[in-house]
């Protein structure tokens, strides 16, 4: 399963959540990797406003969701 994260830019530094005078990217986050391993953290978007960027979190992490239960669905099918 993937989990979308908004993050400042690097270098730079927000004031507050949701910042309009700072840039902001989008990280996946795979918890099927263990934390230890290399590779289990993605940049997806970068140079977002913030307004565009938790949109886009959003609808990912909706659409996350629902192809978590149409997996859970069809393993629940299968061993019945």
């Amino acid at each position: 399963m993937f989990i979308y994260t908004v993050h400042v830019m690097p270098g730079q530094k927000a004031k507050f959540e949701g910042d309009p005078s700072v840039k902001y990217q989008i990280k996946r986050v795979n918890t099927e990797i263990p934390a230890n391993k290399s590779g289990r953290s993605v940049i997806i978007r970068t140079n977002l406003e913030y307004d565009a960027a938790v949109a886009l979190v959003e609808n990912f992490n909706e659409k996350e969701g629902k192809s978590q239960t149409m997996r859970e669905e069809e393993a629940e099918r299968r061993n019945s």
